[in-house]
């Protein structure tokens, strides 16, 4: 891991645990290659959360301390308007009768030391039985379903309004959204799933980005970490992995925990089944986070057999993942098939 990474993760560590950083001279060169680092994966603001209470002899001079500056201030600004904007969604919600369940960054945001400072590209809600009725109230009853959800247009933030929590490509996939559903009974009056609920979908949705595009946010990272932190009083770890075990993502929901742990500055081991870590994974997952070592996409140009082939060795480049992947070896092959007629 190269010298920026490891400042990166200290100073991330350090603002959500209220830490003061223990920082040798940091090189304006070194401040611009943090700064672009961290708005790559997208916690600038979080990082500036910690610059701003150092001494003011280590803070970032010139022109790169405006872009910190900046940045945090649009992260801060957007987060307001999307906060006065789900308000607004709420009480259309509230007079129309139905409920509204917010889900993913913005319900998340709030766990964080400074809510403000977690960036949220747009708002995701889940309307339970009224996904119609929710696009009506968003102003927009003819859109048009996109896998999962709609994306509308709502007082200048888009809104994903869900008709379902999860992709249901696989059984595992399946399982967990009827868990979900299930636990719907459970939701908090303010409107947010149940914590179990919750650890079932935020698992299933981080693992999804190494399902789809092998690619996993840092964010998602952080995330997971502060969602099981903040909820240690109400998660029984052997509950967690008895409902990991049912639909099949115990691996996933062991490492993805350990990385958090690492990344955020937390001991989760109490979530941990230690004997079902595999080191090399660990390591191999890491990098892909902080390296976004991403694979290119299949060339749409491709057609039939080129493309079956073509799919088929890009996920061979992959095969260690698999064991922490949704899907069985029969549903993968099935898939590539189907996405390649």
């Amino acid at each position: 891991m190269d010298k920026i990474t490891e400042l990166m993760l200290q100073l991330l560590r350090c603002s959500l645990n209220g830490q003061r950083p223990q920082l040798s001279d940091i090189s304006t060169d070194d401040w611009e290659k943090l700064y672009w680092l961290s708005r790559k994966h997208g916690v600038v603001t979080i990082i500036f959360d910690v610059i701003e209470k150092l001494p003011e002899a280590q803070k970032p001079q010139g022109d790169i301390a405006l872009s910190w500056e900046l940045s945090a201030e649009r992260t801060r600004f957007h987060y307001n308007h999307q906060s006065v904007v789900l308000q607004s969604l709420r009480q259309k919600a509230d007079e129309a009768g139905i409920g509204l369940i917010l889900i993913k960054g913005m319900s998340l945001a709030k766990l964080y030391p400074r809510p403000d400072s977690r960036a949220c590209g747009d708002i995701d809600v889940y309307f339970p039985n009224n996904y119609q009725k929710g696009n009506e109230i968003l102003g927009n009853p003819d859109a048009t379903l996109d896998g999962k959800h709609t994306e509308i247009v709502f007082e200048g933030v888009t809104i994903e309004n869900h008709l379902h929590f999860l992709d249901l490509n696989y059984l595992s996939q399946r399982k967990a959204e009827e868990y979900i559903i299930n636990s719907l009974k459970d939701a908090s009056p303010e409107g947010y799933l149940p914590p179990m609920g919750n650890l079932v979908y935020l698992l299933m949705h981080t693992v999804c980005h190494l399902t789809a595009k092998v690619k996993l946010p840092l964010r998602n990272i952080l995330d997971w970490g502060i969602f099981l932190r903040s909820h240690q009083d109400q998660l029984d770890p052997v509950e967690c992995h008895k409902v990991m075990r049912h639909i099949h993502m115990d691996e996933a929901f062991n490492i993805l925990t350990l990385i958090s742990g690492e990344f955020i500055g937390t001991d989760l081991s109490r979530y941990i089944d230690q004997n079902k870590i595999i080191e090399k994974d660990v390591k191999k997952i890491r990098n892909l986070i902080l390296n976004k070592d991403y694979l290119p996409p299949v060339p749409k140009e491709l057609k039939g057999l080129k493309r079956i082939k073509a799919r088929y060795n890009r996920r061979s480049q992959r095969r260690w993942l698999y064991r922490y992947l949704p899907s069985s070896a029969w549903e993968r092959f099935i898939s590539i098939i189907k996405q390649s007629n």
